[in-house]
């Protein structure tokens, strides 16, 4: 998928298992805000490993489309939000509750053969392969912890310490990297909804707000909170550590010590199909909720028309502004206050709509067919194509460069052209030049759907502003009310 929307998706790796086995995170979306899901803590709960890689496919596609999943803007959400995704958390675990112990030295399979039980089958295994319970790892009470037994085994064994297991301590890791807002950890079964862990008054009705919605989306029971809860869960350090909404989503109908059945998963997508959307939008409001405004004082400019609003947040716009170069005022997130003709008001822009051009005098040289696009964003509409040829330049935008082609002035990726400058002289001017590049197609307001967009290059995040501006060639920036 990285490779098939590479502005959109990426891959990491977290390190490795001891095992030898990685644990990768994937990235969707160009935002700052960020929302965290995880799945398989539990080896026999790898439904929750395919949940979110159906979730990462139909979103990216509903992205690359523009096309609404439910109610949920899918381009609009993404665009202003990232969410990671770390599929399986315990590929290890996993991997031994799949396939046994084909493979393993003989030493290897009999003590894991001694944490089953004495069971050959493990298929109701829960631990890693060093028979620790991953969600009983997480410094969150975990001294007090109830329900947990005292020696390695197939669930339950919480360790000698906490963030002994190497995965736990790559999650713990990850999560202060990445800064979520909120997180989801999906889990099997029960058809339930983990909330709370001594939350913190102030903060009870914004998560149960956000849990009852949960409840509604997917159909599941709210778990009522406990006086003393057990802890050790990653939901419960996130809550404790970071004092913001976690969730524990245990989809399904309960199915003991075992798996889900594969029968069950198309009325477990249709429940949570729409519970990172959801959850998405909400996270964006806590984000914006926490930033600052900063002063620019700074000539910026409009790519595309661009809705106004009253203020940093709002829903509805007031008014639409045309392409130009703008005064703009402060920044709050990725909202930007700029004068206008009527007065001061803010606007949200989608990446490529709003930044820095550098001014330029250079010709670029396009040896493969190359679209020609609205504004500098591998997602603009298409008007065009070029190819062996070479066009002039007059702007930059970051990787992206600004061209004169036809009747009009487009933008190409500059990954696919060979920039020369300075400029020799030709005694041709500007029309000529333009005309000796007209496109093979050029329908300037047609998006050519139908086309596949030229790769660009991975998102450069905005920087942060300060009160003298910001210093940068390019912003890109990366929401209003998610759902419509």
């Amino acid at each position: 998928m990285a490779a098939a929307y590479p502005d959109l998706v990426s891959v990491q790796t977290l390190g490795k298992t001891a095992y030898g086995r990685e644990l990768w995170a994937v990235k969707l979306g160009r935002g700052e805000s960020v929302l965290f899901l995880n799945g398989s803590h539990h080896a026999r709960e790898w439904m929750t490993t395919t949940l979110l890689m159906k979730m990462i496919d139909t979103y990216a596609q509903s992205y690359d489309l523009d096309k609404p999943v439910g109610p949920y803007d899918v381009r609009e959400i993404l665009d202003h939000v990232s969410i990671w995704i770390v599929p399986m958390v315990n590929p290890d675990g996993v991997t031994l509750s799949q396939q046994g112990t084909v493979g393993l030295p003989k030493e290897t399979a009999a003590l894991l053969k001694r944490y089953n039980r004495g069971s050959a089958n493990f298929i109701r295994w829960k631990a890693n392969m060093q028979g620790l319970d991953l969600n009983r790892q997480y410094p969150a009470n975990w001294s007090t912890m109830t329900n947990a037994v005292n020696f390695p085994n197939y669930q339950n064994y919480r360790g000698i310490k906490p963030v002994q297991a190497p995965e736990v301590k790559m999650m713990m890791d990850f999560t202060y990297k990445i800064d979520p807002d909120i997180t989801v950890s999906y889990h099997s079964s029960g058809g339930i909804i983990f909330w709370n862990f001594h939350t913190l008054p102030a903060n009870l009705p914004r998560d149960r707000e956000i849990a009852t919605s949960l409840a509604r989306l997917t159909g599941y029971s709210l778990v009522r909170p406990e006086k003393n809860p057990s802890g050790g869960g990653y939901k419960d350090w996130f809550i404790q550590e970071f004092g913001r909404p976690g969730f524990t989503i245990e989809i399904g109908k309960y199915a003991g010590e075992g798996s889900l059945p594969l029968s069950a998963f198309g009325n477990i997508w249709a429940e949570n199909r729409r519970v990172p959307l959801y959850t998405a939008s909400q996270a964006y409001k806590l984000w914006l909720k926490r930033q600052s405004v900063q002063i620019l004082n700074r000539k910026m400019s409009l790519l595309t028309e661009t809705p106004v609003y009253p203020g940093a947040g709002a829903a509805v716009s007031s008014s639409v502004i045309a392409p130009q170069e703008v005064l703009t005022l402060a920044r709050k997130g990725d909202w930007y206050r700029i004068q206008t003709e009527s007065g001061a008001g803010w606007i949200h822009p989608a990446p490529g709509h709003f930044g820095i051009v550098e001014e330029i005098d250079a010709e670029a040289d396009i040896k493969l067919k190359t679209a020609l696009r609205k504004y500098p964003d591998a997602f603009a509409p298409k008007v065009a194509f070029v190819s062996q040829r070479s066009v002039k330049v007059t702007g930059r935008f970051g990787t992206w460069l600004r061209v004169a082609s036809g009747e009009g002035k487009w933008w190409i990726d500059g990954r696919e052209a060979v920039l020369r400058w300075p400029v020799e002289s030709t005694g041709q001017d500007n029309a000529e030049a333009g005309a000796s590049a007209a496109p093979e197609s050029a329908e300037p307001d047609s998006p050519a759907p139908e086309m596949t967009p030229a790769a660009s290059p991975a998102p450069v995040q905005p920087p942060a502003a300060s009160a003298e501006g910001i210093s940068v060639e390019q912003m890109p920036v990366s929401l209003k009310s998610a759902s419509k």
